[in-house]
Order: structure tokens, then C-alpha cells, then sequence
């Protein structure tokens, strides 16, 4: 087991609300929650917040609207990033957490833009988050058990990144889809790029339907990543092409569908 025996206890009540009008809409929501974790031999720790948001969502033309949202989050710490304590087969390593983590706070902005016309859909959204004692795996540079020993951590940590995606009607049953995101995060005492953060990536795609048949190829480019963690390695840019295909049996009462799915042919 990569942890001792833990009681974990959670308690939560939230609230949403919204407030519309002709062409703007405002979103508000608030969460207090409380999570208890009672470990066998190790110390018990607890952690109560506060997490709120509120938000904005205004029509500016036909089809399009303006989203803006500002949130105030709460997180406890994870089972597995306080207590893990040996090697975990799927990430190939060997985890230790840290039983003294603090509650990881964080500040953000968003802003989307949408449009969803017949011929031409897509969205631009940036966001920029602060947090103070972000959590996140550390690298010793020691290994145990032939893994590199992983030990979680904290720091104060920053994220800017943008997602935009477009689809466009080349036909009544064909959509061009592309897309690109990128993101870009570092803890701010040393200004040094956090550890396994994916690179610039773009994605170009069609969607194909005729009656039940639904057929969506993809590549999916990534560029390298050089902005690494200390003893994190360049990773080398990438290509993978997709493939999701379905077919729907549309019945009276219920529905039939086969599909298949193949990623990174």
C-alpha cells in the first residue's frame, strides 16, 4: 500500500445564485468545507475554508457573449500527498508525502470569449491564478527502490495560459476543428518553471456525420518543453494522430451505439 490506513472525514455546504437580466447574467458562488484525515501512527490533521466566486456573463453581438469570473479557492491537502509513503508502478516512482502541508489558497481571473453561429463556432479564454503554497511533486534526485524518490512539497506559484478553439462549417455534414493551448507556470521564490507542465500544443480535426455515422480524425501537435523543473529533462516535441468513430441505432425509446476509439495511432 502507498499509504497507511486513513480515516478521511469531509463536510461540505454551498451555495449558488444568479441574477438575469435582458443581455448580462451574474453568477455567484460560495463553499465551506471541512476535511478530517485520521492516519495509524501518524498525526491527525484537519482543514476548514472558504472558497467564492462570482462571475459575469454579458451578450456583446449575435452569438457572442463575454465571460469574466474572479475565484477565491480552498484546497486541502490530498490522502496522497500527505501520507504516501512508497513506489507507485504508475507515475514510476517512489512517493513520499509530507503529513505537514498546509491548505493551498489561490486567486484567478478568467475571461472567455464565445461565439456560436451555423457556420462558425469558437472560444478564447486566458486565465492568470495565483497561489500561495501550491502543492506539487518535487524530485530529490535520490532514488529508492531503482525509482526516483518524489517528495511533495510547497510554494508560493503563478499560472498564465490561453485556450483557443475554432470550428468551422465547411459542409451540412463537415466541421473543421482547430485548436491550440498553452500554459505557463512557475513558483515565484526562485521564478523557476514547475514540474510537469505540458507545452504548446495545437490540434487540427475534422467531424464528419452522415445519418448515424459520426467519424472525427485528429493530430495533435506538441512543441518541446524546455521550461523545466530542476532535474526535470527536455521533453522532445511530439505528433499524435486520433481517431473517434461511432455509429448510432436511433429506436423509439432508446438508442443503440457502437463506437470505437483509437488514440496516438
Amino acid at each position: 500500500a502507498l499509504s497507511p490506513p486513513v480515516d478521511h472525514k469531509a463536510v461540505a455546504i454551498f451555495g449558488l445564485e444568479e441574477l438575469e437580466y435582458d443581455n448580462v447574467k451574474f453568477q455567484f458562488g460560495g463553499r465551506l468545507e471541512r476535511n478530517s484525515y485520521n492516519p495509524s501512527g501518524l498525526p491527525t490533521r484537519s482543514f476548514t475554508g472558504v472558497s467564492a466566486a462570482a462571475g459575469i456573463h454579458a451578450d456583446i453581438w449575435k452569438d457572442s457573449v463575454l465571460v469574466a469570473n474572479y475565484a477565491h479557492t480552498h484546497r486541502a491537502p490530498a490522502l496522497e500527498e500527505l501520507y504516501n509513503n512508497g513506489p507507485h508502478i504508475g507515475s514510476l516512482a517512489f512517493e513520499v508525502g509530507n503529513p505537514n502541508l498546509r491548505t493551498e489558497i489561490g486567486n484567478g481571473i478568467e475571461l472567455s470569449l464565445r461565439q456560436h453561429g451555423r457556420t462558425i463556432r469558437g472560444d478564447l479564454n486566458l486565465f492568470y491564478y495565483h497561489f500561495s503554497d501550491f502543492v506539487f511533486p518535487f524530485v530529490t534526485g535520490k532514488s529508492r527502490s531503482k525509482l526516483p524518490v518524489i517528495e511533495f512539497t510547497q510554494r508560493n506559484a503563478r499560472f498564465i495560459g490561453v485556450e483557443a478553439n475554432l470550428r468551422h462549417r465547411l459542409r451540412e455534414s463537415i466541421w473543421l476543428n482547430l485548436g491550440i493551448d498553452f500554459v505557463d507556470a512557475q513558483e515565484t521564490t526562485f521564478n523557476t518553471p514547475l514540474p510537469r507542465i505540458p507545452p504548446l500544443r495545437g490540434k487540427i480535426g475534422f467531424d464528419w456525420h452522415s445519418g448515424g455515422l459520426s467519424v472525427k480524425p485528429e493530430i495533435v501537435l506538441a512543441s518541446s518543453q524546455h521550461q523545466t523543473f530542476t532535474t526535470e529533462s527536455r521533453t522532445p516535441g511530439y505528433t499524435v494522430v486520433n481517431l473517434q468513430a461511432s455509429y448510432t441505432i436511433p429506436q423509439r425509446h432508446l438508442a443503440h451505439q457502437i463506437s470505437v476509439n483509437v488514440f496516438n495511432i
